[in-house]
């Protein structure tokens, strides 16, 4: 690949390969004359990859449209930044993950334009009360043993108590000419709990609103809501990350009276049921920058749209009406898990060495 591409994956169904060729529009190069690199998949090696990647299978039985392979086509791009070098080369995750080292106990993921201060500011509500009661509940207080060191790659608030939840928000931690994907990613490595924030409110917006564009007449993009989603599930089965537990905060439109209205849960089914090819080879250059294998390299890439939104709403979250409610059972929630993740961790040999 020349240095400064980009690479795009894409998916074609195959549905004549007892004939010993694949058709020519497959094996067209990319607009700067490089060929692609193609590999064919069956159904069952599709679900074997789904299981690598933690997904589960897909389909309970192969729907009878569903063509018998697949061909995932990678193509190198036509410029922009090189997704190769996302991060810098020290980035790497450790052999094992220690809560003595660098450490995060929260990672709160939302979108901007919606939860961040450009939107109705429940990120930083939400990383606020996990800091918060963190220290004010005496139930919820981090122990020593598990304080960490705060990461290098993050800005450190001000004030700050050693003792206090450290909690990444881009908005606060990005360090002055950092790179943002490099801050989130390092954030998210380093992180025991993922919290986000998925939305769906009025005329598509929100954090998963916005993702059911993708797809529609061909529109693509690198989403970076998407993106985290992606990362954490992986993350979350590799020994060297400090992600344990994902819990999602559902929140639906605004509402009339103030707080928020009912998720609905019903547009979930507009999502894409292929993958964002641009999104997903970006989070593939990143996990393989970390270190993952190629075989979840490849489960990453056939992942649909929502494929990785379910994946993400299997998982025990906190949905509320008013926003008191929604943002206080969202702190007590995550260190409650932070706190049963760090017990289970000091008794389990296989995350720590004897006498860590």
């Amino acid at each position: 690949m020349e240095a400064g591409s980009s690479l795009e994956i894409s998916l074609e169904p195959v549905h004549a390969l007892e004939q010993d060729w694949v058709p020519a529009p497959a094996l067209a190069t990319s607009p700067r004359g490089s060929p692609p690199a193609l590999c064919i998949h069956t159904h069952e090696e599709i679900q074997h990859f789904d299981a690598a990647a933690g997904m589960g299978t897909p389909y309970p039985s192969r729907p009878p449209t569903m063509p018998d392979h697949f061909l995932a086509i990678a193509h190198p791009g036509t410029g922009g930044p090189d997704d190769m070098h996302l991060l810098p080369e020290s980035v790497v995750l450790p052999s094992m993950f220690t809560l003595r080292g660098e450490l995060m106990h929260a990672f709160v993921s939302y979108r901007g334009a919606t939860e961040g201060p450009a939107g109705n500011g429940l990120a930083e509500k939400v990383a606020a009360k996990i800091r918060s009661m963190s220290t004010d509940s005496k139930q919820l207080q981090i122990p020593r043993h598990g304080w960490g060191i705060w990461p290098k790659s993050a800005k450190r608030p001000v004030p700050f108590l050693p003792e206090e939840a450290k909690v990444f928000l881009d908005t606060e931690c990005l360090l002055d000419g950092q790179s943002s994907i490099a801050a989130f990613v390092q954030g998210m490595v380093a992180s025991m709990c993922v919290v986000p924030i998925l939305s769906w409110t009025e005329n598509d917006q929100g954090s998963l609103g916005e993702l059911s564009r993708i797809g529609v007449d061909g529109f693509d993009r690198v989403d970076n809501v998407l993106l985290e989603l992606i990362l954490c599930n992986a993350l979350r089965e590799e020994p060297g990350a400090a992600c344990q537990a994902v819990l999602p905060v559902i929140v639906g439109p605004a509402a009339p009276g103030g707080g928020f209205g009912p998720f609905p849960f019903h547009k979930l089914a507009r999502l894409s049921e292929a993958p964002s090819r641009a999104t997903n080879a970006r989070a593939a250059a990143i996990l393989r920058q970390l270190g993952l294998g190629e075989e979840k390299l490849q489960a990453v890439l056939l992942l649909s749209v929502k494929q990785v939104v379910d994946s993400v709403l299997r998982n025990q979250g906190v949905q509320a009406s008013a926003w008191e409610t929604i943002v206080s059972e969202c702190g007590a929630r995550v260190l409650t898990t932070v706190l049963r993740d760090m017990r289970r961790l000091r008794s389990d040999p296989k995350y720590f060495e004897q006498g860590r």
